[in-house]
């Protein structure tokens, strides 16, 4: 973990210190120890911008006789992550600066709160000057693509529970009393009657014979549900959904296809990401964590290559549960104060795998509830999952660092 102080040791008077406002076209200003703006540039994302960048770095070198450059930027999209790349393969050093400081580090100057690339270029070198950045780099080999299965499932679980929002929505209209009979609109049996049968008002101008072929008809599973199906046709003679349904039975059959096609890509992620995982030699530990194999990997993907981290604080703070007090006064905001300054995914995953940990660990189990019952201040439920979510990343650096795995009987007399 390192210091403001040993941040500003390694910014000497001889550094060219360069803050990028990264964006299609990106602007980049120099500026010299004593912040005095000596240059600026706009290029592009492709080869000649890059080199007319590098090329320019050398020139501002030169002009104002230093040393070495430090590249300064916000990861806020994409771009950050080609030209760290670029950056890593010309053996020029970067550090990324958060984007809320700098904008209140730009306000903060500007009173009038104007904002331009260019000031945000200089707002960013300004902050490598005085050592408000982080050593945070860029993933690669197959951490990297680790991360990016991770990514793309959670675009995907995303994108389902919206589609699926959609669909009980359009469906409510057209049969608001379904539910009664299927719990599950995405069941097998439910999709094939919704697919062109998701109108009550026609459903109950059919026999039940008819309504019950058409269904079996389209139906594409093993297990035909004859009874809820049944169930549905009783539902549908007295049903208040609309009648002008077209439209709607149109937009229904869309997020079914559409639920479809992003189960099946959910799939092929999923397989790709355990794949990765299984391959990376934290694997076997992690596994052993009893978390599932799928959070596991989740896990490690928020993590990354734990060779950049030198102690479980620091894993800590990259999840963002570390303390951190929120008080004026006599005023407290929260009796349980995190940080969450850090990864919220990496928050969520070790949140609910500390919940699943809490019903099939006797080790968690015993301490959660030892947590909770200690004479000396006793805990409320959630802060004891908190100091879980400590324990276990504690746990799983501990792994790591000594090339073993999870032993529940040791790690409960540690905790007790």
């Amino acid at each position: 973990m390192r210091t403001l102080t040993s941040k500003l040791a390694d910014i000497q008077p001889e550094t060219l210190l360069v803050g990028v406002d990264l964006a299609e076209e990106n602007v980049a200003v120099a500026i010299t120890y004593e912040a005095r703006q000596v240059g600026r540039i706009r290029f592009g994302h492709n080869r000649d911008g890059y080199d007319r960048f590098l090329d320019w770095l050398e020139e501002m070198k030169g002009r104002v006789g230093a040393r070495e450059v430090l590249v300064g930027m916000e990861p806020t999209n994409h771009y950050w992550q080609l030209l760290a790349a670029e950056l890593e393969r010309r053996g020029i050093a970067y550090r990324l600066v958060n984007p809320y400081t700098v904008k209140k580090h730009r306000e903060g100057d500007q009173l009038d709160r104007a904002k331009n690339d260019q000031r945000d270029g200089f707002t960013i070198a300004d902050l490598l000057r005085t050592g408000k950045f982080t050593f945070t780099q860029r993933q690669v080999g197959r951490y990297a693509e680790l991360r990016g299965y991770s990514s793309r499932y959670h675009q995907l679980k995303r994108q389902i529970a919206r589609t699926k929002i959609q669909l009980r929505q359009a469906v409510a209209q057209t049969f608001p009393e379904v539910g009664e009979a299927f719990k599950e609109l995405t069941g097998q049996t439910a999709v094939a009657m919704l697919q062109k049968q998701a109108a009550a008002h026609q459903i109950g101008q059919q026999s039940e014979t008819a309504f019950l072929q058409a269904v079996r008809a389209d139906y594409q599973g093993s297990r035909f549900q004859w009874k809820k199906l049944g169930q549905a046709y009783e539902l549908a003679q007295n049903s208040v959904g609309l009648v002008e349904t077209e439209a709607l039975q149109l937009a229904i059959g869309g997020h079914l296809q559409l639920l479809k096609l992003l189960e099946a890509q959910m799939a092929t992620v999923c397989a790709a990401l355990l794949d990765t995982f299984l391959a990376l030699p934290e694997a076997k530990a992690f596994l052993s964590l009893g978390i599932g194999a799928v959070s596991a990997a989740l896990l490690l993907a928020e993590i990354g290559d734990p060779a950049a981290f030198s102690n479980a604080r620091q894993l800590v703070k990259l999840a963002g549960i570390q303390p951190s007090p929120n008080q004026s006064g006599k005023k407290t905001n929260s009796p349980t104060p995190i940080s969450r300054k850090g990864r919220p995914r990496l928050r969520a995953i070790l949140y609910f795998a500390c919940l699943r940990l809490v019903q099939t660990d006797e080790a968690f189990a015993a301490y959660y509830h030892h947590l909770q019952g200690r004479p000396q201040n006793p805990l409320t439920k959630m802060q004891a999952l908190l100091v879980l979510m400590h324990k276990l990343l504690h746990i799983a650096w501990s792994l790591i660092r000594h090339h073993t795995t999870y032993d529940p009987a040791r790690w409960r007399l540690a905790g007790s």
